[in-house]
């Protein structure tokens, strides 16, 4: 047994990764298709649809290598961890009093 060297099993990493999709998580794939809809209602071209879905699921697929939950933790930084927008008057904490 080598020492200070881990040992990961394949099973082990299977059963921890978030569902994926063409390489990214879900939540991923379902942001990337509501964006694309938007987008290809908006501009009525199926062209520009081509253009975008690659685009951003390419970005998407280099995050998820990296980090496979990535969107996940960014959307609970989001939900627990935002600033307020009148931090500064109450002393730089976290208060959602207008007065």
């Amino acid at each position: 047994m080598a020492a200070g060297r881990l040992q990961s099993d394949p099973l082990f990493q299977g059963l921890t990764r978030p569902t994926m999709i063409l390489g990214v998580s879900y939540m991923y794939f379902v942001i990337n298709a509501v964006v694309c809809m938007v987008t290809f209602i908006n501009t009525q071209n199926f062209v520009v649809l081509l253009f975008v879905a690659p685009t951003i699921h390419l970005i998407g697929f280099i995050i998820c290598i990296k980090e496979p939950r990535a969107m996940e933790l960014f959307l609970l930084k989001m939900r627990k961890g935002y600033k307020c927008v009148n931090r500064g008057f109450h002393g730089y904490t976290n208060s959602y009093d207008p007065f």
